[in-house]
């Protein structure tokens, strides 16, 4: 993530270029050197512009080394120092600098490419400023040491002067960057690889471009020279084409690589609705920025459901209010309208769901929203499992979990207590006169009494806890860390929740209450975790004997207790053994 922009920021931007301003209209005002020109050699318009546009499109390739110098544009700066002096030198490297960063920006915002643009356009005006000072400063250097006289003789001068002009150039510039950088940001230390490594670039162009200007001096040939560099440039332009399109091919793979890793997420989740919500909102925010995001559940015969979040918060359930601008941007920019993506998300053919997002339009990138367009398949891969995956587990009538889910929780639970010594109980629940209810009020009123039994034993349990319909009108709950005297507390609690049911058909109240039996681990001793079930099985058919609408916890040998604490003994419980007896 980019950090924020500071004054210290716009300051360290204003500096270079009010400094090539003054530096430019002092050198035009004051002339302090001479033009280092050769006998026989003049620049012509002819000739300056070619070797502007040959700058320009030797900028242009700027392999990823950190920086933004003139690169190769640096091969023409011998050259136009001689020819038409510092100041004209200057003019040139801050056109061609600009040039090559308008020419980028082009490329780049083309719908064909589609690529970001990596830096701000005040930094390019920084940079422009930058190389502007800077070879004004390398021109001075030439002219004052360069001696005006044919090269032959005065070959090793030039040398000197050559590279004087270039530690020059290379000392102001590195200068130039700490001083951008403490000024930005004075708590960091100064990476010099990152400072230095640009400009073996531009010493690559700068002696090549010294080697070509002394071969066309020597020989008088400046036409032939100036050929030479517009081929270079040609070719750097060419190098700067197969840059791009590498950078293309790259982030394509990139894209692609982001989608394939993102649907693998969405399709394995087999979570929660919410969570999926959620894992949505976490893989669109890594390829498009939103402010706002809705995720609406619309599968047919699902309750449709919403979960929404806002710029920095958590998900939540319901409809966002964003407002109606999106926010302001550093800077002078015109306050602009939300600008609302819709995505139904399908599978199947068939909608399960709904993507909304609230986005700034000015922050909106074309190719990002082709690339969501290719998440699209996922999402609704991901919302359809996780559908099934909930009517796998649950019940369709009243939204508790099924019985084979209960099985399986069951042996991990009991496993678990085996192994670290832990206590779970089973509680089981039967709708008492169900029958009399289908009977009289019908089918439908049915459904409704399990509906409103089922929210209530649902309602009460922890996380670790488990809520399953077993069966018809019969209801389990396993209680995990929890022992018998606790287990029948709950089992009296939710009777009695259950009794006081307002439940009504028509205006009329019927009357709702339920039986529970309760046996509990290691209070009973039980091989396997079934066996628990059919001991909370038989205290359930014992509380029904018993005359309905009251629980017993199974204490082993026919004997059972009720929340009150009185022991009940069935017909057929084997008799207690008598403790033994000392005869005299």
């Amino acid at each position: 993530m980019k950090r924020p922009r500071t004054p210290r920021d716009l300051w360290a931007s204003l500096l270079p270029i009010a400094g090539a301003a003054l530096a430019l209209a002092a050198a035009a005002l004051f002339p302090l050197t001479r033009p280092p020109g050769l006998p026989g050699a003049s620049a012509g318009s002819g000739l300056f512009l070619l070797l502007i546009l040959t700058a320009t499109a030797a900028a242009c390739h700027r392999p990823r080394l950190g920086g933004a110098t003139l690169g190769l544009g640096t091969v023409v700066l011998p050259a136009a120092v001689v020819l038409s002096g510092p100041l004209a030198a200057a003019l040139l490297a801050a056109t061609a600098f600009l040039g090559a960063e308008l020419l980028q920006r082009g490329v780049r915002a083309h719908p064909a490419v589609q690529l970001p643009e990596r830096r701000r356009f005040l930094r390019s005006l920084e940079s422009t400023g930058r190389a502007a000072l800077a070879v004004l400063a390398a021109g001075f250097a030439w002219s004052l040491l360069a001696p005006p006289a044919p090269i032959g003789p005065t070959a090793r001068p030039l040398a000197l002067a050559a590279a004087a002009a270039w530690a020059v150039y290379s000392a102001l510039w590195i200068g130039l960057e700490v001083a951008d950088r403490r000024i930005r940001r004075p708590d960091l230390a100064i990476p010099w690889p990152g400072l230095l490594l640009p400009l073996a670039l531009d010493t690559a162009g700068w002696l090549l471009g010294a080697a070509i200007f002394a071969l066309a001096a020597g020989a008088a040939n400046w036409a032939a020279g100036g050929l030479l560099l517009g081929a270079l440039g040609v070719l750097a332009l060419e190098a700067a084409r197969n840059a791009l399109l590498h950078e293309i091919a790259e982030r394509r793979i990139d894209d692609l690589e982001r989608v394939r890793r993102a649907g693998a997420t969405l399709i394995e989740a087999g979570q929660e609705m919410a969570a999926v919500a959620e894992q949505i909102r976490t893989e669109v925010r890594d390829v498009l920025p939103f402010h706002w995001f809705q995720f609406e559940l619309m599968a047919p015969g699902t309750p449709a459901k919403s979960w929404w979040a806002g710029p920095s918060g958590a998900l939540a359930e319901g409809a966002p209010e964003p407002g109606r601008y999106a926010p302001f941007l550093p800077g002078v920019h015109r306050r602009s309208a939300w600008r609302i993506l819709e995505y139904p998300l399908r599978s199947d053919g068939q909608q399960v769901a709904r993507l909304r997002l609230w986005c700034d339009p000015r922050r909106l990138n074309p190719e990002e929203e082709r690339l969501l367009d290719r998440l699209l398949p996922q999402m609704g891969a991901s919302v359809h499992r996780s559908l099934l995956d909930r009517e796998a587990r649950e019940d369709p009538l009243t939204g508790v979990a099924v019985r084979r889910v209960l099985e399986r929780r069951l042996h991990e639970v009991h496993a678990r207590c085996l192994e670290e010594g832990g206590s779970m109980a089973v509680v089981m629940c039967d709708i008492d006169f169900f029958k009399r209810i289908n009977d009289t009020h019908g089918h439908a009123v049915g459904d409704q009494a399990l509906m409103a039994v089922a929210t209530v034993l649902d309602g009460a349990r922890r996380e670790t806890d488990l809520c399953c319909r077993y069966g018809g009108e019969e209801f389990t709950l396993l209680l995990d860390a929890t022992d018998g005297e606790t287990a029948l507390a709950i089992a009296e609690r939710l009777r009695q929740k259950v009794e006081g049911l307002d439940f009504r058909v028509e205006d009329k109240r019927v009357p709702l209450t339920v039986s529970s039996g309760v046996a509990a681990f290691p209070q009973l001793f039980v091989r396997t975790a079934a066996e628990l079930l059919l001991f909370a099985d038989g205290a359930l058919y014992e509380a029904k004997g018993r005359g309905r609408n009251r629980c017993l916890l199974d204490l082993g040998q026919g004997r059972y207790r009720d929340p009150q604490g009185r022991i009940e003994t069935a017909e057929d419980a084997a008799p207690v053994p008598e403790p033994p007896r000392i005869f005299a």
